[in-house]
């Protein structure tokens, strides 16, 4: 076949097209640029959240685990258990405010993504042996921070 390149050719012209692209964005960007205002929020409610297991006895192993089922803000480690937390603020109490804020199918999302990765998260931090499991809340309000262990099964 006329003008047939080689493999070796091929490949050297792709690698060079590929060096001279521009990058689609700057690598160097701090992470918080790259957040939206409720994001920035999100993570900052988060943090005070860690924190304040960390305090009570917790450790934190992993935060915001995402699947393709949804996302556990925080999962944490307690002797022989293992933690999946969801972390809800809210301005006000209207509509029942953070805790009511977990509705069933939040939940089932949260159980999804805790099944999907149980098997890494006890050969990982366990030994290969699966944990004790339970599902806790932080409710972040105006009347402060409420922590509900076994808030959902």
């Amino acid at each position: 076949m006329p003008n047939e390149m080689s493999p070796e050719t091929l490949a050297t012209q792709a690698q060079k097209k590929q060096l001279n692209k521009k990058p689609s964005r700057p690598k160097n960007r701090p992470k918080s640029y790259r957040l939206s205002p409720t994001q920035q929020r999100g993570e900052h409610y988060e943090t005070l959240a860690a924190q304040y297991l960390q305090q009570h006895g917790l450790d934190i192993l992993l935060r915001n685990i995402r699947s393709r089922f949804g996302e556990i803000d925080l999962i944490a480690r307690s002797h022989h258990s293992l933690i999946f937390i969801e972390v809800r603020y809210r301005k006000n109490q209207q509509y029942g405010g953070a805790i009511y804020s977990i509705h069933p199918t939040k939940q089932q999302r949260i159980k999804r993504v805790a099944e999907q990765l149980l098997p890494h998260l006890s050969a990982y931090f366990f030994g290969g042996v699966q944990p004790f499991c339970r599902f806790d809340v932080i409710a972040i309000d105006k009347d402060g921070l409420q922590w509900i262990p076994n808030a959902f099964y």
